[in-house]
């Protein structure tokens, strides 16, 4: 009798192992690592069960927070895969979930738009338009050295001010400045990672001429 009972046990161990669903894994790589502000990163991956039609959810954790929110809800295709397009505003943590499953995190950086303009004679406007103010924050003003063939510092600037941009929740901070420089000299503003950190990183703006 205490035999039949113990393989009745087993039998039935082995029966739920047997019915017992796999463990779903899945992939998740980014398009790019880093994106200028206002710019779409394309999220794509595959689950292991390889069915189409099937919901995938991507969370996404925004520097500064803890908070996982909903970033986008993506019906996979052939072989299980998936890929949709994301525009995180700060550096951004994502994840994919389905069913029991978690993909690998995938971070992506955020660079602010830089852009400056000579608005007079020796005058110049430094704009950065981010998802958050920057006031506060300084801007190196560089001339390009012909000899050196590199960038080389003119000043520090200060961010003094910040507007609303078109949409939420875009903020453009400003600075105006003068410098005196040869005109036809190659200038730009760059944002070191230690000015940018901790939500954004490094970023430079196009050159202009004095």
């Amino acid at each position: 009798m205490k035999s039949l009972v113990t393989a009745a046990i087993v039998g039935a161990a082995l029966a739920a192992t047997a019915g017992a669903a796999p463990p779903v894994t899945m992939t998740l790589v980014a398009s790019a690592p880093s994106v200028a502000y206002g710019s779409p990163v394309t999220l794509s991956g595959q689950i292991s069960t390889k069915k189409a039609n099937q919901q995938v959810i991507i969370q996404a954790t925004a520097c500064g927070t803890t908070k996982q929110v909903k970033a986008a809800n993506v019906k996979t295709v052939a072989e299980g895969k998936f890929s949709t397009p994301v525009k995180p505003t700060l550096g951004t943590s994502y994840v994919g979930t389905f069913k029991n499953g978690t993909s690998p995190v995938v971070a992506i950086t955020v660079k602010p738009v830089l852009e400056l303009k000579r608005v007079a004679r020796r005058s110049f406007t430094a704009n950065v338009t981010a998802g958050q103010a920057l006031t506060g924050k300084y801007l190196s003003f560089q001339r390009y050295k012909k000899l050196l063939k590199r960038w080389v510092q003119v000043k520090r600037v200060k961010l003094a001010r910040a507007v609303p941009g078109t949409t939420k929740p875009t903020m453009v901070t400003s600075v105006s400045f003068k410098s005196r420089l040869t005109r036809g000299t190659r200038l730009r503003v760059l944002i070191s990672k230690a000015q940018a950190a901790p939500c954004y990183v490094k970023a430079a703006s196009k050159s202009i001429r004095a």
